[in-house]
């Protein structure tokens, strides 16, 4: 049924009915309830039907107590022709949910690409947080589901929440997986995934400081399900630029002493001869400077460090050069590919897409070439 075909369609069942239900009338039709709401939305444009919540009612039955009403003076009022269009309040063509684990770091950004670009179709997104807690996390997407959203975002708590992958799997809705990888979970595959490419992320970082000139570099992270692919773009970089391969990768507890933990790791590089660290994520990098300025080393005199992630880097002590995920992207993209899965009709079938972005890299003041290169 094409689209001329599709709204005379609609226009026969309001004379007929006198009203018409849009997730009824797609059920019927064997499209998407988005395709009927923007069939609607664009009759409505034309004056040919008045849109109501849920669905259309014809213009006469929408405007006929008000053409009939009577003032208090007793006159009726003027022709709805003579007075303009009624105001209407126009309902989202379409309604996204999205659970993030965290609504203050790393995540609002991204929410904001979404939020933008879903607001450019004209349509809705309702947020939900989990707050890392993946019981909580499956009780949101079920009761988006059960509020009847369109589409589902999500970004589970951690890389391997196996049960919220099948829950999404089965999920009545289209969903898209954002931030997260899919490669552990097998029977997760046929969803859509938008994510950064964390690994040439940290890539970007190391060839950097090879471009510099440094031999010896180390790495220093909290555990988060960004780090194990961080840590692979790391190992990758330092074979390719022909870095020395050293044992100077350190996990930082954030339960214990973050600073005491930083100024030792400091003390066993250094005597290893690293003279430039890759930290993740930029908040911690804020405090790894500070330990490292407090032992009387020079940024980025005797040390330079890289940042990974961009939302504080710039306000630390010696403003960090750090490499950015594409976080508003990340949330645009997502919103784009979650439109094409639900707009689709069964006789477009779509496969499953896994799209990953490159990180940008933003230079300032805590890089340089080592020491050694000038004496």
């Amino acid at each position: 049924m094409d689209l001329t075909q599709r709204q005379g369609r609609i226009l026969s069942e309001l004379k007929l009915h006198g009203s018409l239900s849009a997730t009824d009338f797609a059920e019927r039709m064997g499209i998407s309830a988005m395709t009927v709401r923007r069939d609607l939305g664009e009759l409505a444009d034309r004056g040919m039907l008045r849109r109501v919540h849920g669905g259309a009612v014809p213009v006469d039955d929408a405007v006929h107590a008000e053409r009939t009403d009577v003032t208090a003076a007793g006159h009726r009022p003027p022709p709805r022709s003579s007075m303009g269009p009624a105001p209407v309040a126009k309902e989202p063509l379409f309604t996204f949910g999205f659970v993030v684990p965290d609504p203050g770091y790393y995540f609002p950004a991204i929410v904001d690409g979404a939020v933008e670009r879903v607001q450019a179709m004209g349509g809705r997104l309702v947020l939900g947080i989990s707050d890392y807690d993946p019981e909580r996390e499956r009780a949101q997407i079920q009761r988006m589901i059960e509020r009847g959203v369109d589409g589902l975002l999500v970004t589970s708590s951690t890389n391997d929440e196996f049960e919220t992958f099948g829950q999404l799997v089965d999920s009545p809705v289209p969903v898209v997986v954002v931030e997260r990888s899919l490669d552990d979970a097998v029977n997760a595959g046929a969803l859509d995934l938008v994510r950064t490419d964390h690994a040439a992320g940290a890539v970007v970082a190391i060839r950097l400081f090879a471009e510099l000139g440094h031999r010896r570099v180390g790495m220093v992270t909290f555990e988060t399900p960004t780090m194990p692919h961080l840590r692979v773009g790391f190992d990758r970089a330092v074979r390719a630029f022909g870095l020395d391969d050293l044992d100077a990768v350190e996990v930082i507890d954030h339960r214990q002493g973050i600073r005491e933990q930083s100024i030792a790791y400091l003390e066993r590089a250094l005597e290893a001869g690293v003279t430039a660290v890759f930290v993740h994520s930029d908040r911690y990098a804020v405090e790894f400077v500070e330990a490292a300025l407090a032992t009387g080393l020079s940024i980025p005199g005797d040390l330079s460090v890289i940042a990974y992630d961009d939302e504080v880097a710039s306000l630390a002590a010696v403003p960090l050069t750090a490499v950015g995920p594409p976080k508003r992207d990340v949330g645009w993209v997502a919103v784009g590919m979650l439109f094409d899965r639900v707009s689709a009709t069964p006789e477009r079938v779509l496969t499953s897409r896994h799209m990953t972005l490159r990180p940008n890299l933003v230079p300032r003041r805590s890089t340089g070439s080592p020491a050694s290169m000038f004496e």
